[in-house]
């Protein structure tokens, strides 16, 4: 291998050991060594521009407006309303509802976004019956990432993917949404053998009052337009990152016109730390390194195994590290095998769309959206380790990493 990718292999590496040391913000690591590559003539600067995927950036910050909207309407304080009162005081009744909630939203909404909105309202419900919180949250992460890998906007991996193999919104739903459907049955069916509801000291919130914006009803059916629109995508020829920003402007013109604030909304660290993720994957595929990679797997022997072997590793590594980058740094090595050999089609990204989100539910650093439960848990007093999330999650993630296996096998 050459010099620019060995340096860019050393980048990713060091992205890695700096997420995973947790010393400084993901934005800042991701930005910084994106930086060190241009300015040491790795990747030039205007490869790393034309390697920014914009169409994913607009989907992101799109969807981060329109939900914020959605906060403030009330909607979800008052699904979290209906949910308490459909439970009944039984404590499994409000895990199955909380479980079916928070994969159905998240379907639809960044699943971060959906933790960040539902699991304070979890919490408080579980507090009002007395019951230990962590467990419910778990469950409530789990279904968020299965639940977020059946469409291209659910799961930040799945926005990655769709735009890399240029899959619109209905071909992703039939490529993944058959297998997150069954993962979320299977598990329903075995989840009583893993979680034990544990008692608590009831600790009651007084019943907030929910206001409920006059804009939610206007909200919800520029929602469904929006969808529409997602599902629509291949007659209108506009790509989903325009149509969810072209979503949040009709929002915010809506709800306060021309003197909205929705620059308020944007999680800009999230951007930047994509932003200098594919500068990074950028870097590895200028360099040849991605090329390197393709072709070693692109091998006889391995063809058959090839979807099995790549959804295994993808979990594996994905239980280990943050999804998103591992899930970047493989596109552009599945895109090569693709064009190499016309054996290989969407089994491949099937595979590492798999990979991601089940082994992202093993442990807390596996994927954004838990490590942001296990903050929302820590600001209210409540201890979320890594062995106490690793202790279901493991089991979660092997038994549905089973199930898909068994799907890829006999679909493939």
């Amino acid at each position: 291998m050459s010099g620019p990718a060995w340096i860019s292999l050393l980048a990713v590496v060091v992205l890695y050991v700096l997420l995973l040391g947790d010393w400084f913000h993901r934005a800042w690591v991701a930005l910084g060594l994106a930086a060190a590559l241009v300015a040491s003539r790795t990747i030039s600067l205007s490869a790393a521009f034309s390697s920014i995927d914009w169409n994913t950036i607009f989907l992101l910050a799109g969807m981060m407006i329109f939900v914020a909207y959605l906060g403030e309407g009330g909607l979800f304080r008052l699904l979290g309303r209906w949910a308490r009162a459909w439970a009944g005081g039984h404590p499994w009744r409000l895990l199955w509802i909380f479980y079916v909630i928070t994969a159905t939203i998240s379907a639809f909404l960044d699943n971060v976004t959906t933790i960040l909105l539902l699991t304070p309202i979890l919490i408080d419900a579980a507090e009002e019956m007395g019951l230990d919180p962590v467990p419910l949250i778990i469950v409530q992460v789990i279904a968020s990432n299965l639940g977020g890998m059946a469409t291209l906007i659910g799961d930040p991996p799945n926005i990655l993917i769709g735009t890399a193999a240029q899959l619109s919104f209905l071909e992703f739903v039939a490529i993944l949404g058959p297998i997150a459907v069954l993962s979320l049955a299977a598990l329903a069916i075995v989840l009583p053998l893993f979680v034990r509801l544990n008692p608590a000291p009831v600790r009651r919130h007084p019943d907030r009052f929910i206001a409920v914006s006059p804009h939610l009803k206007g909200l919800l059916i520029i929602l469904a337009m929006m969808l529409a629109a997602f599902i629509m995508q291949r007659q209108l020829h506009v790509k989903v990152g325009y149509l969810a920003l072209m979503g949040a402007l009709a929002a915010t013109l809506y709800t306060h016109g021309f003197r909205g604030r929705w620059y308020r909304y944007v999680d800009y660290a999230t951007l930047g730390f994509f932003l200098g993720v594919f500068v990074l994957v950028g870097a590895l595929e200028s360099s040849g390194l991605v090329r390197y990679l393709a072709g070693w797997l692109d091998r006889p022997a391995l063809g058959p195994w090839l979807p099995l072997l790549l959804f295994s590793g993808t979990a594996v590594f994905s239980a280990l590290l943050d999804n998103v980058p591992l899930v970047a740094a493989l596109l552009p090595v599945i895109s090569h095998l693709v064009a190499r050999d016309p054996h290989f089609g969407v089994e491949l990204w099937l595979a590492i769309g798999l990979g991601a989100a089940i082994g992202g539910n093993a442990t807390v650093i596996g994927a954004s959206a838990n490590v942001v439960a296990q903050g929302l848990a820590i600001e209210r007093g409540y201890s979320l380790s890594f062995r106490q999330f690793a202790g279901l999650g493991l089991k979660a993630a092997a038994f549905t990493a089973l199930v898909s296996a068994a799907y890829l096998t006999v679909r493939f």
